[in-house]
């Protein structure tokens, strides 16, 4: 006989995976189709059952792509951080924390069974900070940092579209506070990352403070990108909001094991542009070198700009115009200009 805990443990994976190969026995050993394979491979991944869930030992294990990518593999608990909702995550956590107190647990099995290991995956999912307010249309609620975004060219449609919003001071978040936050979500709309810029010029205070999350791991604003069409990176989401269809690297590195380096191989299917700082072209050259030696190979391309600018800046100054008509300067490299890197 089943234990209603467990069924409903069983219920959590369904929920977010689909059905099963087959019905939850007391092996407790199930079986799925893969949303990793089935991002990458398409719909025919939708009936291959190559991830494996041990309820038990709380781990699973994607037999196929487990080998190239180490997050498919490790404790059911990061898997439903991975792919499925707060709200799954914590009836997950509750549901076992109900199971390991019953009369059932201590009869039937041993203090390592379905426990809840949290090695390879962070306790909670990331949350904007906690005085963060969005700008409302006519009323700003903040008149230094709506300023601050008129400055650099920053109207209601990017303020509204990227969600951007601001924190005032408060003594109990110094570090966040009088920021402007610009938020990310993932592909399923949950926030994986923000930004906070300083919009006091205060030059005694760092200009950005950013949660501590792995970077690698994360797609900054994953939910609007378009993979059919062009895709430029840029350095920073201060760039992104004012580039179409864009994904800032959030820093200057782009190699295999990065999430982002991933999607773009297999899921990029036009051009991506490299669309960096004047002064960074020996960064461009590495990241092109790096891209076109993949599956892009031949649709890679980079944006060349002068006077140090940046797409921010050139936004500022140009407006959308401006960094459309830097878009369609949009080159390639000869094989000269990389040989040495």
């Amino acid at each position: 006989m089943i234990a209603p805990e467990i069924k409903r443990l069983y219920d959590i994976l369904t929920a977010f995976l689909g059905p099963s190969k087959g019905e939850l026995d007391e092996s407790y050993q199930l079986q799925f189709s893969c949303p990793h394979c089935q991002e990458r491979d398409g719909s025919e991944e939708s009936q291959k059952y190559h991830l494996e869930v041990n309820l038990q030992k709380g781990l699973y294990n994607c037999w196929k792509c487990s080998s190239i990518d180490d997050s498919m593999k490790g404790s059911v608990y990061s898997l439903i951080r991975k792919y499925g909702t707060p709200q799954l995550l914590k009836s997950y956590k509750d549901t076992v924390r109900e199971l390991r107190e019953s009369s059932l647990y201590k009869i039937h099995f041993s203090k390592d069974d379905f426990s809840v290991d949290f090695t390879d995956a962070e306790d909670e999912f990331i949350e904007l900070p906690k005085h963060y307010c969005k700008f409302q249309k006519d009323k700003h609620g903040n008149t230094q940092a709506f300023q601050y975004l008129s400055q650099r060219g920053i109207g209601w449609p990017i303020i509204e579209k990227y969600s951007i919003g601001f924190t005032s001071y408060h003594d109990d978040d110094k570090n966040v506070s009088k920021r402007i936050i610009l938020p990310s979500f993932d592909k399923y709309g949950d926030v994986n990352y923000w930004t906070g810029r300083d919009y006091t010029g205060n030059p005694k205070r760092q200009r950005y403070f950013n949660p501590k999350v792995e970077r690698k791991d994360i797609i900054f604003n994953e939910d609007k990108v378009q993979w059919n069409a062009d895709i430029t990176l840029v350095e920073g989401p201060f760039d992104h909001i004012v580039v179409p269809n864009s994904i800032p690297l959030l820093g200057k590195s782009l190699t295999p094991n990065y999430y982002l380096y991933e999607r773009l191989v297999y899921d990029a299917k036009a051009n991506v542009n490299i669309f960096l700082d004047a002064d960074a072209i020996d960064t461009v050259r590495k990241l092109y070198k790096t891209l076109d030696s993949t599956k892009l190979h031949g649709r890679v391309r980079y944006v060349p700009v002068k006077n140090n600018l940046d797409p921010s800046e050139i936004f500022k100054l140009y407006g959308f115009r401006g960094v459309v008509s830097y878009l369609r300067n949009a080159t390639v490299f000869n094989e000269f200009d990389l040989i040495n890197l």
